[in-house]
């Protein structure tokens, strides 16, 4: 089960979330030991939980009352499961409330096996759905509860139209039932996306959702406690807390996650920032320089299939003549790693990764570089 204690406790924060974790030698062996039969035994226990039964006692109860009643009904709710958590019973209303506020709104109504994939969710498990058995409708139900709980939702899909029709299509249920809903495509200024990611459920891509938070980190720097950031606030200005776009990473929701989990995940996503006083500039920008005086086909070949650059001998020659003009720095033999080549032209990267499918060019970098792990 989601833990709603940490994700509460992480509001408190100055950007929460999930803290790294480093497993030592017992403990990863223990997790290889034991980890399988202890997951297989968690999912068990979530199919035997029997939520759709337990849905099903509050139906015609949720089904008597006005729009009025239902609205107030979902305050309730809220306060339960703020104040009780996740229990088995307070989720089981809150899956009923919003089985009925679906029926009213868009005329679409929550079949036992989506209360089953929503209940699964929940409990941090996949859940594998055929294609028309309503996906979609299925993750308003974990994305509902969890914002009643009073902790941000972020559901993550593969691409802006799907990001986009998702959000338009169930807006009515959440609005219903008094939560916010937005979304984040590509293109959106920093103040937009500040104010779709200040609501209860945010829907978004995976590479604008890391891209915004990997910009958040590089602007909070490595000094990033509340205090710090408060100290800032009182000083006035600009802050670095005014640059953030997320509130933080708390409960995500992935559709399609075999292609965000792995197909998409094998293209490395990579931002830099400016720094012009960097100790490497001088030689980067003196290669740069040597580079652009070669000629391809007289200094240097390009082997396309092996991804190689030669230089010929009379390239060699040329570049013995001019390293007496280079810094220091810039004599070193620089060796790149096997398998990665990277081709500079007028200041663009092109890089070529032997395990994408392949070029990603266009690609600017300059200073220090970030990228998830």
């Amino acid at each position: 089960m989601f833990d709603l204690s940490l994700a509460r406790a992480a509001l408190a924060s100055a950007y929460p979330e999930l803290p790294r974790s480093h497993p030592g030698l017992l403990d990863r062996f223990a997790n290889r030991a034991v980890g399988p039969m202890i997951r297989s035994m968690r999912a068990w226990r979530v199919r035997r939980a029997g939520i759709p039964a337990q849905v099903a006692q509050y139906t015609e109860r949720m089904r008597q009352l006005s729009s009025s009643a239902l609205r107030a009904t979902a305050d309730e709710v809220r306060v339960d499961l703020r104040r009780s958590g996740l229990a088995a019973e307070a989720v089981a209303r809150s899956f009923a409330l919003m089985r009925e506020t679906a029926a009213r709104t868009i005329g679409m109504r929550h079949f036992d096996c989506q209360l089953v994939g929503g209940w699964i969710l929940l409990n941090g498990l996949i859940a594998e759905m055929e294609t028309g058995e309503g996906k979609t409708l299925t993750a308003t139900l974990p994305a509902c509860t969890a914002a009643f709980a009073g902790v941000p939702v972020h559901i993550i899909t593969v691409n802006d139209y799907l990001t986009a029709r998702d959000a338009e299509a169930m807006r009515p249920v959440y609005e219903a039932l008094g939560l916010t809903v937005g979304m984040i495509v590509h293109g959106m200024d920093p103040a937009a996306r500040r104010a779709a990611y200040g609501c209860d459920v945010t829907y978004c891509t995976n590479k604008e959702l890391t891209f915004d938070y990997l910009r958040d980190r590089m602007a909070l720097g490595r000094q990033d406690s509340r205090v710090q950031l408060n100290i800032e606030r009182l000083a006035r200005g600009e802050t670095r807390a005014s640059k953030l776009v997320l509130r933080g990473l708390f409960f995500a929701i992935v559709d399609e996650a075999d292609s965000v989990l792995i197909d998409e995940a094998r293209t490395p996503l990579i931002i830099s920032g400016l720094a012009d006083q960097t100790p490497e500039l001088a030689m980067y920008q003196a290669a740069l320089t040597v580079a652009n005086r070669l000629e391809q086909g007289t200094d240097f070949r390009i082997d396309e299939r092996e991804r190689h650059v030669e230089l010929t001998a009379a390239g060699k020659s040329k570049l013995a003549q001019w390293a007496h003009d280079l810094p220091a720095n810039g004599r070193r033999l620089m060796q790149r790693p096997r398998g990665y080549d990277v081709t500079m032209v007028s200041g663009v990267v092109t890089s070529r990764d032997g395990e994408s499918t392949g070029a990603l060019p266009g690609r600017l970098v300059r200073g220090p570089q970030r990228r998830p792990v």
